[in-house]
C-alpha cells in the first residue's frame, strides 16, 4: 500500500510563485493604468493644442495690422511671407502666412496659405525631455486692400454751411492717382453759404436724399462706435493727444478714438480721427488721412485737410438732421481753409485696415509641421 509524506519546504515556492503572480499581475495594472492616464493627457492635449491653433490663427486674421501685434510682418504685396508667435493661455500658436499667387491686377488680390501651429505647454508628455501636443491647422485667404471708396472731399449727412473767404474744398484727387470726386457730398438742401470754394466732379452733390446719401456713405459707423471694429490706437480719454514729437515720425499714422463731446484738433498731425460727437479745427492745424465724426465737424480759421471728411455719421445710429431739434447739427466751414480728397493720404491712414479674407471651403486640418 502507498504511503503518502508531507514534502519539507513545498508551501515556500508556493508562496513564492503566488507572490510573483500577484507581482506581475499588479505591475501589469500599474502600467496599464499609466498607459491610459497618459493616452487620455495626450488626446485633452491634443485638443488644446487644437484650441490654440484655430485661436492664435483666428486672432491673426483679425489683429495682424496692429501696432506691435506681429513680430516679423511687413507688405502682403511686397513679401512673399510673414509670421509671428502668439502667446495664449496654456501655449502658443506660430502662425505663418506663405504667398502663393501675387496679384494679378487691382481687383484680383495676392492669395496667401495661413498656417498655424498651436502647441500645449500646460502638461509635459515626456518624463525626460519636455515634450508638448502639436497641433497644425491652415486656410487659403486673400489679402484685401480696398477699405474705403471716398465719395467726396468732405461728406456731411447732416449738411455744410460755407462762411466766410472761400479757401479750396476740393474732389479733385491731390495726389493725382484717383479720379476726381465731389468737392463735397450733403443730402438735398443740406448746403448753405458760399459755393465758390468747392471743385471736383461736381463741385457740390445734393442730388441724393438723406436717405440715399446715408446707403452711399459705406461707413459701418455702429460697428466702429459701438463694437469696436476700428481698434484704437489711442483712446481720449484716458489717453492724451499725441505730441507733435510723436507726429514728428512719418510713419506714424494712429487710430485715435475721441470719446469727448466739442474736443478739438490740438496739433498738425496724420492718421485717422473717429469722434464720438461734435468735434472742431481751429487755427492753422493740418491734418493728413480720415476724419470721422459722429456730431457736427466745426472748421475755423485756414487750416488744411488732406484726405477725406465725414460728418454727422450718428444720422445712421438714428440720428435726425435739418431742425431745430436735431441731435446732429450742421458742420460749419469757417473762414479761408483747404479740405482736399488726397488718395494717398487716405490709403497710408487705412493700411492698418487691411487684412487677410478667408476663401471658403479652405480650411485644413491636422496639417503636417515642422
Amino acid at each position: 500500500m502507498m504511503r503518502l509524506e508531507n514534502r519539507k519546504a513545498f508551501a515556500l515556492p508556493m508562496v513564492i510563485l503566488i507572490i510573483a503572480v500577484l507581482t506581475a499581475a499588479l505591475a501589469a495594472s500599474f502600467s496599464s493604468t499609466s498607459a491610459e492616464i497618459t493616452n487620455n493627457a495626450a488626446q485633452r492635449a491634443q485638443a488644446r493644442a487644437y484650441n490654440l491653433a484655430e485661436t492664435g490663427l483666428e486672432q491673426f486674421m483679425v489683429l495682424r495690422s496692429q501696432t506691435g501685434f506681429c513680430s516679423n510682418c511687413g507688405d502682403p504685396i511686397q513679401v512673399d511671407s510673414e509670421w509671428t508667435r502668439i502667446s495664449l493661455p496654456g501655449g502658443y500658436a506660430d502662425v505663418v502666412a506663405l504667398k502663393i499667387r501675387p496679384a494679378l491686377d487691382s481687383v484680383t488680390p495676392a492669395v496667401f496659405f495661413v498656417r498655424s501651429k498651436g502647441t500645449d505647454t500646460s502638461i509635459n508628455l515626456s518624463g525626460g525631455a519636455s515634450v508638448h501636443a502639436e497641433h497644425t491647422v491652415g486656410i487659403l485667404a486673400k489679402w484685401q486692400t480696398s477699405t474705403m471708396k471716398v465719395k467726396a472731399a468732405w461728406v456731411s449727412l447732416s449738411g455744410l454751411k460755407k462762411n466766410g473767404s472761400a479757401g479750396t474744398i476740393s474732389g479733385i484727387d491731390g495726389c493725382g492717382q484717383d479720379s476726381s470726386v465731389a468737392g463735397t457730398m450733403v443730402p438735398t438742401g443740406g448746403f448753405s453759404g458760399k459755393a465758390d470754394a468747392f471743385s471736383g466732379n461736381p463741385p457740390i452733390d445734393t442730388t441724393s436724399s438723406l436717405a440715399q446719401l446715408e446707403a452711399k456713405v459705406g461707413i459701418d459707423w455702429n460697428g466702429i462706435i459701438n463694437q469696436n471694429a476700428m481698434p484704437a490706437d489711442v483712446e481720449i480719454p484716458p489717453g492724451t493727444w499725441p505730441t507733435a514729437a510723436q507726429f514728428a515720425d512719418t510713419s506714424y499714422w494712429p487710430v485715435i478714438r475721441v470719446h469727448t463731446n466739442g474736443a478739438g484738433l490740438l496739433n498738425a498731425g496724420r492718421g485717422i480721427i473717429i469722434a464720438d460727437s461734435n468735434f472742431s479745427i481751429s487755427g492753422s492745424n493740418m491734418w493728413s488721412g480720415i476724419i470721422l465724426v459722429g456730431g457736427s465737424l466745426t472748421s475755423n480759421g485756414s487750416n488744411t485737410t488732406a484726405g477725406a471728411t465725414l460728418s454727422g455719421l450718428n444720422i445712421l445710429l438714428g440720428g435726425q438732421a435739418d431742425t431745430s431739434s436735431d441731435t446732429v447739427d450742421e458742420s460749419v466751414a469757417n473762414g479761408t481753409k483747404s479740405y482736399v480728397f488726397n488718395s494717398c493720404a487716405v490709403s497710408k491712414a487705412t493700411s492698418k485696415m487691411r487684412k487677410y479674407i478667408a476663401i471658403p471651403n479652405s480650411w485644413m486640418d491636422n496639417l503636417a509641421s515642422w
